[in-house]
């Protein structure tokens, strides 16, 4: 039987439930996975009366592991309540059963199980003990968690290894003590270290330091892990991980810090040498510097992390990084080079490299030399017109319109007789993107050339000269026998000034026999916002070429009289799908207040590219009117559409837009898109948190100052500041962290008397820990 007479009958059995429960399990051992999965749906879907039937098999039916696997997945998606029946299991002689019960009841995060869970961590079989040690780390809280330290700190082996994973994973800053012992321990160390990396807390820092003086080769690269998780999560918290960086540097011990960690290099593997890389890049001099060229040559990751490090360490390794350019292979040049890019001081280095054999990294130093805004390089970026590989010609010609020169002038008219075609489409180009009135005579040549891309390139550059002939030129051009050269005629005058002969050969352009001319036609008349080219346009919606028909649209889009837009909002009910959501994008172009109605119904499209397009259209318009429909949207079921909503409210600066971020934000505060939005500069916004915080719960107050502290602005401070001495607990605490992470001195005294007189113990201890670093 294949697989879709199969799900048919899954789909039979779910109709049926819930008497045809028991046939439905035995479907759990179907070889797809897809099957199965429809099984574990109807089942998990199935209501209570399937719950002991469920339970009852886990119990009986243990001859399978599919079967097995399927059960847990029903009872731990099931929406009833399964809890009771799940816990009773717990009591089972069967540790197997105790397992799956423990597993359940964690991935249903079931509150009611703690106790159960936390007393099943005594469990006389070890694989139980460890299935409730992590239901009890998703499920959390402060019984949970206590348990989990008990467990840590009972030395039982095979109770503190996974109590000290979970913990790590807990995110409780109440573990910060026990990880901190343990991490002492060499038997638990390296476990402890990685833990304390994952609960992100930077007060840990000084006491990671300390363990490096009698760490082993492999602890100092755990250590290394666990800093940049630490860093990490202060950068997603907080904008900043610029305190752990100035910690390690404070460190009396410096030198030894970096001697041991560009020693860890040599024996470390992937993931470590990133880390290691990364940590140097913090605290790192001259002598880190020819520990990161070595990792050049390694695997593609670990080159790209040294070679971010050498970036940021900057001047410092500067002198080594152009001796290394000078004489290191292709491979190597790819990776410094672009380091190298825009310093003065490395102006002959990269010279040299644009004869080197590898075209990226010719390319590459053409980009380099366009930085170091540095004209004495032109000359020699010249030949490179003629590279055969087209990725270095475009490089070279980008650097030369980027640097100019005195001597630009005089290249570029000599280049533009050459014999080489591409040396002379690049250098029409360059006559036209500056616009010298001296290149007039080879663009009319180019005009009459055999070679028709010589011809587009000779035409893209006219209407940038300042001379009356160059119209009549294009004019001419635009009733040339070729339909490329006239497309490219028609679209060069919708750049050219404007003028009536201009826009008449448009209009007759609208009519020519090639889709193209027809399409640049209403492009350029667009541009140049030619109303009385609204009925030819119009009627351009019923061409046979679809690019055209979307041009159409685009054109009437920048036109202003009524009969442009009620041609716009015709076109919403075509059933050419490219051609409605042309029409969308067109309407959001007008803005028009009476698109609105019409892009918020687009909204309700079954089609997400749809909305998504609609969404962009109601962005464009601006309208404080708007927002309601943009806010709705950060709830729609694509992804893609969530993100640009909350992309559109963030670019706005309004009161209106911060309260809906706000409102979405308080909902859902783990979102970190929402927490970004809101980070984005705007007035009033940091005010609206602020008052937002007063009576936020730990996880809100946590989103919130997490976006005051990546806003990176004094009122974003002064409101962090005044969080301290909120009678929100909460509040107090998330401020203080973050303080703590920017460095903030205007609050050192503030925190000084909260370590010693706030009410909240861990408000305490979170400003305590700063004071002792």
């Amino acid at each position: 039987m294949t697989e879709q007479p199969r799900l048919v009958r899954v789909l039979e059995l779910r109709r049926a439930l819930p008497t045809t429960a028991a046939a439905l399990i035995e479907e759990l051992v179907d070889a797809s996975w897809t099957v199965r999965r429809a099984v574990v749906d109807a089942l998990a879907a199935g209501g209570e009366a399937v719950l002991p039937v469920l339970c009852q098999k886990l119990c009986t039916a243990r001859d399978s592991e599919a079967r097995i696997a399927g059960l847990v997945d029903a009872l731990s998606t099931s929406s009833s309540d399964a809890d009771a029946l799940v816990l009773s299991l717990c009591d089972q002689e069967n540790a197997a059963i105790v397992c799956d019960a423990a597993q359940i009841l964690g991935r249903r995060e079931s509150q009611r199980a703690v106790p159960k869970l936390c007393a099943l961590t005594e469990h006389a079989d070890d694989n139980v003990a460890l299935a409730a040690v992590e239901a009890l780390g998703r499920i959390g809280g402060r019984e949970a968690v206590e348990t989990l330290l008990r467990l840590a700190e009972s030395r039982n082996f095979f109770r503190t290894f996974p109590a000290i994973d979970v913990l790590g994973r807990a995110r409780d800053s109440r573990a910060l003590a026990t990880l901190l012992q343990l991490a002492t321990e060499p038997l638990y160390a390296s476990e402890a270290v990685r833990a304390l990396g994952r609960l992100g807390d930077p007060s840990v820092v000084p006491a990671l330091v300390r363990l490096l003086g009698h760490a082993s080769g492999s602890m100092v690269c755990a250590i290394a892990l666990a800093l940049v998780s630490i860093h990490d999560a202060a950068e997603q918290r907080f904008g900043s991980g610029v305190s752990l960086e100035r910690a390690l540097m404070a460190s009396p011990d410096l030198g030894d810090l970096r001697r041991d960690f560009a020693l860890a290099l040599k024996r470390a593997d992937t993931a470590e040498q990133l880390a290691l890389s990364q940590v140097l890049s913090w605290i790192g001099e001259e002598s880190a510097v020819p520990a990161l060229l070595d990792l050049l040559r390694g695997q593609p990751a670990v080159a790209q992390a040294a070679a971010a490090s050498l970036k940021r360490l900057g001047s410092l390794a500067e002198p080594q990084l152009i001796e290394a350019v000078r004489t290191g292979t292709s491979e190597e040049r790819r990776a410094l080079v672009p380091i190298l890019s825009g310093r003065l001081a490395a102006l002959g280095a990269l010279v040299a490299c644009l004869g080197d054999d590898d075209a990226t990294v010719r390319a590459l130093s053409c980009d380099a030399l366009a930085k170091t805004s540095n004209s004495s390089s032109v000359p020699a970026i010249f030949p490179l017109l003629a590279d055969a590989d087209a990725r270095v010609g475009q490089a070279a010609l980008a650097a030369i319109q980027s640097l100019g020169s005195a001597e630009t002038r005089t290249l570029t008219l000599e280049a533009a007789r050459s014999a080489d075609a591409r040396v002379r489409r690049a250098a029409l180009r360059i006559l036209g993107y500056f616009g010298y009135p001296e290149g007039l005579p080879a663009l009319r040549e180019a005009m009459h050339a055999a070679d028709e891309r010589i011809r587009e390139a000779g035409i893209a550059g006219l209407p940038f000269i300042d001379d009356p002939l160059a119209l009549p030129l294009l004019l001419e051009a635009s009733r040339h026998d070729s339909a490329r050269t006239r497309a490219s005629a028609v679209r060069a005058l919708g750049h050219a000034p404007t003028s009536e002969d201009a826009r008449a050969r448009l209009r007759q352009a609208l009519s020519d026999s090639d889709a193209w001319v027809r399409y640049y036609a209403c492009q350029s008349l667009g541009r140049l916002r030619d109303d009385t080219a609204t009925e030819k346009i119009a009627g351009l919606l019923a061409d046979p070429s679809g690019q055209v028909r979307v041009a159409a649209v685009e054109a009437l889009a920048h036109l202003q009289g009524q009969r442009a837009f009620d041609v716009l909002c015709g076109a919403l009910g075509s059933g050419d799908a490219d051609l409605h959501r042309a029409a969308l994008v067109a309407l959001g172009i007008s803005k028009r207040k009476e698109a609105l109605p019409a892009l918020s119904t687009a909204l309700s499209s079954p089609d997400s590219s749809t909305r998504l397009v609609a969404l962009s259209a109601l962005s464009e318009l601006g309208l404080a009117e708007a927002l309601p429909a943009i806010a709705a949207a950060t709830r729609d079921t694509d992804e893609g559409v969530r993100v640009a909503a909350t992309g559109f409210l963030a670019a706005r600066s309004d009161a209106s837009a911060t309260n809906a971020l706000l409102g979405l934000l308080l909902e859902d505060p783990l979102n970190d898109s929402l927490i970004q939005a809101l980070a984005r500069p705007a007035p009033g916004r940091a005010q609206a948190l602020s008052a937002a915080l007063s009576h936020a719960d730990d996880r809100a107050a946590n989103a919130l100052v997490a976006s005051l502290s990546r806003m990176q602005s004094e009122d974003a401070r002064g409101a962090l500041r005044d969080a301290l001495s909120s009678v929100n607990d909460d509040a107090r605490r998330a401020a203080a962290a973050a303080l703590i992470a920017l460095r903030d001195p205007a609050s050192s005294a503030a925190l000084e008397r909260a370590a010693l007189a706030d009410p909240d113990a861990e408000m305490r201890r979170i400003c305590a820990a700063a004071l002792s670093r």
